[in-house]
């Protein structure tokens, strides 16, 4: 286990709200792969803070926090205080190393501003992918 990581608590509801977002998410690690429609919207994650990217968004961290809630899958995290953000270290069975990261995509393009820091919109394609550090 990745020290510091903060390890989701399963079962937390994602709170109903008029601005859940629809938006597919898509896992591709090495052992866990799967995409999935989710609804999802801004929201306290991890250790409470909120992720909302600053405009009460929905965001690529929320959906997959939505995601590991409903289809019951472990997300491992760290906060970044540089960045002010979370950096995913694991999700399900794979986990981030010396030479893998987890990397998010929105619409197939790598995200530069963080996880919870980027707001995504209803219809976009979302992805964690377990690659090789550069």
């Amino acid at each position: 286990m990745i020290p510091d990581a903060v390890v989701l608590a399963l079962g937390a509801a994602s709170p109903a709200s008029a601005q859940d977002t629809q938006v597919t998410l898509e896992v591709a690690g090495t052992d866990f792969k799967g995409t999935m429609p989710i609804a999802t919207g801004p929201r306290p994650v991890f250790d409470g803070t909120l992720c909302d990217a600053g405009t009460n968004s929905s965001t690529p961290i929320t959906a997959l926090v939505d995601a590991s809630d409903k289809f019951e899958f472990n997300v491992q995290s760290t906060y970044d205080e540089v960045l002010k953000d979370f950096i995913v270290t694991g999700i399900d069975v794979d986990e981030a190393d010396s030479t893998h990261q987890w990397n998010i995509y929105v619409n197939d393009v790598v995200i530069t501003n963080g996880g919870c820091h980027t707001p995504v919109a209803g219809g976009d394609k979302i992805k964690f992918a377990l690659e090789s550090r550069v």
